[in-house]
C-alpha cells in the first residue's frame, strides 16, 4: 500500500511543526509548507518531507503551491489548515486595515487552500481536511472579538463544508485546541478607556500560557482526526473539552458571569 500524503500550512514551528513530525513518523508523506520556507528547520530534511513556500494570503501562490505538493508525491490525501494570525484589543480602535488582513489569514486563507486541494483529494476518491480553529472559535471572550470571529467564521465554513464534500467522499475535521505553549502571540491593540480590563485579561492570558501544555497534544488531536474514517466534526485538544462542555451546560447569565470575573477581574453584577 503507497504511503498517503498530507500538505500543512503554517509548518515552520509549533503546533505546524509538532504536526508534521508526527504525520512523518508515522509512515506518510509530509509536505510540510510555510510563508518563509527558510525557518522550516533540518527536521525535515527527511525522504518524506518536502518543504514547500505558500502564502494564504496569495491566490495564484497558492493554487500553484498545492498543484506542485500534489505532483511531489503524485497525489494529495489530507490538508492541515493550521496557519494563523492573532489580533486582539480595543476593538473601537482596530483599523478596518487590520481586521481585513486577520480575516484574510484565518478564514480567506484557510478557504483558498481548501479550494485548490478539493480536486486533488477529490480524485483519490476521498480524503480529508483538518481545520485548526480555537476553542474561541466555539466562545467569545472580551477582546478577542477580531481573532474569535475568525475562528467563528472557521467552524461555519466547515461545517456547511462537511456536508456538501461529503457528497464526494471527502471529510471534514475541526480540532479546537485550548492554551498552548508555543511562540504564537496576538497584536494587542490598546485604547485608554478600556486599559485597567484589557491589562487584566492580559495577565489572565499570561497565566495560562505559562501553565498550558505544548503542542504535541494538538498534533495528536490533528493526526487522530485525519486518521478517524468517521463523520465525527469536531475534535478537542489541550484541555479545551471541559471549558466548552461547561458552556453548554451553565445557564447564559452565569457564563458571562465567570467570564467577566475570571478574565475582566469583574463582579458578575457589575456588568
Amino acid at each position: 500500500m503507497s504511503m498517503k500524503t498530507v500538505l500543512i500550512t503554517g509548518a515552520s514551528s509549533g503546533v505546524g511543526e509538532a504536526t508534521a513530525r508526527l504525520f512523518a513518523r508515522s509512515g506518510w508523506n509530509v509536505v510540510a509548507s510555510a510563508r518563509a520556507i527558510e525557518r522550516i528547520g533540518g527536521w525535515a530534511d527527511q525522504p518524506n518531507i518536502a518543504r514547500l513556500a505558500l502564502d494564504v494570503t496569495d491566490e495564484a501562490g497558492v493554487q500553484a503551491a498545492v498543484a506542485s505538493a500534489a505532483e511531489r508525491f503524485d497525489g494529495l490525501d489530507a490538508l492541515v489548515n493550521n496557519a494563523g494570525a492573532g489580533l486582539a484589543g480595543a476593538f473601537e480602535s482596530i483599523s478596518e486595515t487590520d481586521l481585513r488582513a486577520i480575516f484574510d489569514v484565518n478564514l480567506f486563507g484557510p478557504a483558498r487552500v481548501i479550494r485548490a486541494a478539493i480536486p486533488h483529494l477529490r480524485a483519490r476518491k476521498s480524503g480529508v481536511i483538518v481545520n485548526v480553529t480555537s476553542i474561541t472559535g466555539r466562545l467569545g471572550l472580551p477582546f478577542m472579538a477580531p481573532y474569535d470571529s475568525t475562528k467563528f467564521a472557521l467552524e461555519g465554513l466547515s461545517e456547511s463544508l462537511s456536508y456538501e464534500l461529503g457528497v464526494v467522499g471527502i471529510r471534514i475535521k475541526l480540532v479546537e485546541p485550548g492554551g498552548v505553549k508555543t511562540a504564537f502571540a496576538h497584536k494587542w491593540v490598546r485604547n485608554a478607556l478600556y486599559n485597567p480590563a484589557l491589562d487584566s485579561l492580559i495577565d489572565r492570558m499570561a497565566v495560562g500560557a505559562a501553565k498550558a501544555k505544548g503542542p504535541e497534544g494538538v498534533a495528536d488531536a490533528i493526526f487522530r482526526a485525519a486518521s478517524d474514517p468517521s463523520a465525527r466534526l469536531r475534535y478537542t485538544a489541550n484541555g479545551s473539552g471541559p471549558l466548552i462542555l461547561l458552556n453548554r451546560l451553565l445557564p447564559p447569565s452565569l457564563w458571562s458571569g465567570m467570564v467577566a470575573s475570571r478574565f475582566l477581574g469583574l463582579r458578575a453584577d457589575a456588568r
